[in-house]
This record gives structure tokens, C-alpha cells and sequence, in this order.
């Protein structure tokens, strides 16, 4: 059965690729910066090696745990997890679950990502070439740790695909699973002590990796360094660590997948209760209000949209962990402006969320730019509270609340500058993604990757057009001047508000100059 659905996904990727010319493209450039990727780690790795093995061991953790990172957080921020073998779809079907599980995971390892993961896993051995032992074992805590980020991954997509679908228990199962996986590793990295202190940078990083060598994320990393070290007993404990945490992973994956099964849209109808229009009941009746009031209800009943929520308290758990383990303060104090960037950069593609559904808003004949301001309203709506939150709790977990002004003017600014480039690049963008109703992690085959290239030009402009404030603001923050951080305040939100209503304003024209064209593209990537 598992080699069945496996056929199944490459003749439907084949097929996919065929009729689209574009995921195709998208599918090279993909493999070509897996490439680059992973020279640029083999390079890093070579040059690790001739350094003493406890500098070795800082590289190799660091890298290792931060791959582990990155598979779990990325998921929750682009498209294009593997739709073929998308349970809700084979729920139908009389497979156990076990042999989806090990076919999703196969599916994971076969492609780019996948490939290029367990390469730079395994090349670890590069750094350990001077320790035939230590070489040995790298190879296979390399591949523990490739097949823990993969799984891993699964993991994150099947939570959060049940928290937003399921109802009732389940939901409140999945939400303690959510708790287990996030809030777990920062509370035992705390419990763990306090990193070496003083103001030797090399031995706060040391201390931050000895910690990080004891946690799930960089155990396994660890083990060969250890043996290289000396340290048998110390590995023995870090490799029985790595494989009750690829277990864990394992168990609670099969968990919440049963619980996805489970929810898969059964149960009673769902009516609205007379006069109860949520968003629709307060906007304003105008074309803008009718469109933020469209877009609200999308934010918190569109699980495309309601996943996008899941960075609020997960991003900024993640950063402070890394600030509590290596005591570095720019690591929390990015943790605002990088929420304040990502809530509006889930949204850079917007109309292909909408879909054909746009058709509607052009028959009606809506200004484009009365459509970007429904859209910039309705997520600075989510997105302020939001980052104001996030921001004043991290400046107090720091003992940075002197900052705050100048930290408020980073986020904010940040923040509306973002909403100004995405209001341009979401009147034009149009990539593949969810179909409404559908596994909101899935997308035809090359779109993470359209997606990440796309972001990387939005990214880049909004890092551009927020350098004039968000140098003020650095400023303020590296002297503790109160007066420039109140000064850094009222220029950033000032100039996010310019940048915000010219980005409206632009991109309403370019959706009056190319809505037919968008629509039709639209259609295109839904055929």
C-alpha cells in the first residue's frame, strides 16, 4: 500500500509539473538553492574541522538545532507541504494509520527539501573527519536528526491542521499538544540553569551550547562532538535523548493524524443566528467596510488565514529561547519587528487566497484602491494588538522597558511599512495555494518555492523602506537616550503611516490596471 501511494504521488507530481509551467521553473530554482544551501553548509562544516573540537561542537549544535527549528516554524509560514498524500483527502480510504504515516514520510525525504536535509545531516561527518569514531556515529545522528526534522514537520502541519478543523475535545487535546511542543523546550532550557555569564562573548556561547546540547532540538547534534571530546558518557545520554525524542515525535504525530482523520469535516452544520453578521454587523456599509469585514471573517475562519495566527506565540517563544540561551539581547528585541513583518508577509499573495471568488469584486466594480484599504484595515486590526503585545511583554521579560518607545517604533513602524508593500505586491503576486476547504498546509508541487522567492523581494523592500527609521530607533536602543526613543517612535509610526497609505494607494492602481489579468491567472493555477 505505502509503495502504491508513493507511485500515486510522483504521477500526479509529473502530471502537475507537465500542464504548469511555472511550478516547473519553481521546482529548478527550488533544487538549485538546495544546492547552493548545501555547499554553503559542506563549506562551513570544512572549515569547522580544523578548528579545536569545542568549536567544532558550537558550529555543528548551533546549525543542527536551528535546521530542527526551521523545519517545525517554516510550514507555518509558506505554502506547499505535499497535497497527494493529504489525509483528510484518503480518509475515505481503508489505510491504517501507520502506513500513511510511513508513506508521508517517504514522501518528506523524496523530495528537495527532504534530500537536502539528510545531505547536510550526514555531512556532518566533514566536521569530524579528524575523529574516525566520532565520523562513524556523526552519520548516523545525522540521519536521526534528518528523519526528527522531517518528522517533525509532519508533526507541526498535523497540530495545527486539527486545532483549526477540530472542535470540542479535540481541539482542547490539540492546543495541549501545542503547549507540550512549543512552551516544553523553553521551560526545560530554563529549568536547565542559567548560561555562563560575564562579558566573554566566546564563553557565553560555549555555556549557551551546553545547554542547547542537553535540549531535543540539539541533542543528537551533539553526540559525536562528544565522543570527539572524550565525553562517552555525556554521548550515550545525548543519543538516548535523540531517540526518545524522534519517538516522541513519532507517537505524538500519530496522535493528532488520527485526530485530523477524526475531524475531517463531519459533525452537525454550522448556521448563523439572525442579526449575528460578526464583521459584516459593524463595518461600515461601504465597498472599504464590506471588504475589511470579508477579510476579518477570512482571518478567523479560514483555516489559511487562522494559521497564519499560530507565528503570534510560537515565533516569539522560539526567540526568547534563543535569547536565554546564548544572552544575546538583539535576539529578543528583533522578536517584534520580525511579528510585525511576517503578519503582513502571510498576506503578500492575497488575492490567491480569494481565488475565483475575486470575480465577484470586479463585477461589482470596486476601485482597486478602496479594496487595498479594506485589506490594510482589516489586518492592522489583527496585526497591532498583535505586536503591540508581543512587544511590551518581551521588552519587560528582557528588563527593557526603558526602550519600550524606541522598540515600539521599530514594531510599528515595521509593521505599517509592511502593510504598505504588500498592499502593492498582493494587487499582482498570484501564486498556488489551499484551495478553501482543503488541508491548509497543501499546494501543487513548486509553489513554497514561488512562494519563498516572492517573499524574499517583499522582504527586501520592506527592509529598505524601513532602514531611514529603523536606524533612529537602533540608536535610541544602543544609547538609551529616552528623548531619541520617543523621537524614534513618532518617526516610525509617522513614516509607516506614509509608506502604508502610499502602498495603498499604488496598489489600488495596479488592481485597476491588471484585475482581469489577475483573474485570469487565478484561474490558470486552479485548473
Amino acid at each position: 500500500m505505502v509503495a502504491v501511494l508513493l507511485r500515486l504521488r510522483f504521477r500526479v507530481l509529473a502530471n502537475t509539473l507537465q500542464r504548469n509551467t511555472l511550478q516547473f521553473v519553481a521546482v529548478i530554482l527550488g533544487g538549485v538553492q538546495a544546492v547552493v544551501l548545501v555547499a554553503a553548509v559542506f563549506g562551513g562544516l570544512l572549515i569547522a574541522s580544523t578548528a579545536p573540537p569545542a568549536a567544532t561542537q558550537a558550529v555543528v549544535v548551533v546549525g543542527g538545532a536551528a535546521l530542527v527549528l526551521g523545519w517545525i516554524i517554516v510550514p507555518l509560514l509558506f505554502e506547499g507541504v505535499e497535497q497527494t498524500l493529504d489525509p483528510l483527502k484518503l480518509a475515505r480510504f481503508p489505510l491504517r494509520t501507520g502506513q500513511l504515516m510511513i508513506a508521508m514520510l517517504l514522501v518528506g525525504i523524496t523530495w528537495i527539501p527532504g534530500v537536502a536535509t539528510i545531505v547536510a545531516s550526514v555531512g556532518t561527518v566533514i566536521a569530524w573527519q579528524r575523529y574516525p569514531v566520532s565520523a562513524a556515529v556523526a552519520v548516523l545522528a545525522g540521519l536521526v536528526g534528518a528523519a526528527t526534522s522531517i518528522a517533525g514537520s509532519r508533526l507541526t502541519t498535523s497540530v495545527v491542521t486539527t486545532l483549526l478543523r477540530g472542535r470540542g475535545s479535540s481541539r482542547a487535546g490539540v492546543t495541549a499538544l501545542v503547549v507540550l511542543v512549543v512552551v516544553a523546550p523553553l521551560a526545560a532550557s530554563t529549568l536547565g540553569g542559567v548560561v555562563a555569564g560575564g562579558s566573554d562573548l566566546l564563553a557565553i556561547f560555549t555555556g549557551a551550547v551546553a545547554v542547547l546540547g542537553w535540549t531535543p532540538f540539539g541533542a543528537v547534534w551533539s553526540v559525536a562532538g562528544r565522543l570527539a571530546m572524550g565525553d562517552v558518557a555525556g554521548a550515550v545520554g545525548a543519543g538516548a535523548i535523540a531517540i526518545a525524542t524522534l519517538a516522541a515525535v513519532l507517537v505524538l504525530w500519530r496522535v493528532t493524524l488520527g485526530a485530523s482523520l477524526r475531524v475531517r469535516g463531519g459533525g452537525p452544520s454550522r448556521t448563523v443566528v439572525g442579526g449575528r453578521l460578526n464583521a459584516l454587523g459593524w463595518m461600515p456599509a461601504t465597498p472599504t467596510g464590506a471588504v475589511a469585514a470579508r477579510s476579518l471573517i477570512y482571518w478567523f475562519r479560514d483555516p489559511r488565514h487562522a494559521r497564519q495566527l499560530i507565528i503570534i506565540p510560537v515565533l516569539p517563544a522560539l526567540m526568547l529561547l534563543w535569547w536565554w540561551l546564548i544572552d544575546l539581547d538583539g535576539i529578543a528585541i528583533a522578536t517584534g519587528p520580525v511579528v510585525a513583518s511576517l503578519l503582513p508577509l502571510s498576506v503578500f499573495a492575497g488575492l490567491s487566497y480569494d481565488g475565483t471568488a475575486f470575480a465577484a469584486e470586479l463585477a461589482a466594480g470596486v476601485r482597486g484602491v478602496l479594496d487595498r484599504l479594506g485589506r490594510a484595515v482589516a489586518l492592522l486590526i489583527i496585526a497591532v494588538p498583535a505586536v503591540l503585545i508581543v512587544q511590551v511583554v518581551v521588552a519587560i521579560i528582557i528588563g527593557r522597558a526603558g526602550d519600550l518607545p524606541a522598540l515600539l517604533g521599530l514594531s510599528l513602524g515595521t509593521l505599517l511599512v509592511s502593510v504598505g508593500v504588500v498592499s502593492v505586491s498582493s494587487a499582482r503576486i498570484v501564486v498556488p495555494v489551499a484551495r478553501s476547504g482543503r488541508n491548509p498546509f497543501s499546494a501543487p508541487a513548486g509553489a513554497a518555492t514561488t512562494s519563498i522567492f516572492a517573499s524574499y523581494a517583499v522582504m527586501g523592500a520592506t527592509v529598505v523602506l524601513a532602514a531611514p527609521f529603523g536606524t533612529l530607533s537602533i540608536a535610541a536602543i544602543l544609547t538609551r537616550a529616552a528623548g531619541l526613543g520617543w523621537a524614534a517612535l513618532a518617526v516610525g509610526v509617522l513614516f509607516g503611516l506614509a509608506i502604508a497609505a502610499g502602498g495603498v494607494v499604488l496598489g489600488g492602481r495596479v488592481l485597476d490596471a491588471s484585475g482581469p489579468a489577475v483573474l485570469a491567472r487565478l484561474r490558470l493555477i486552479r485548473a
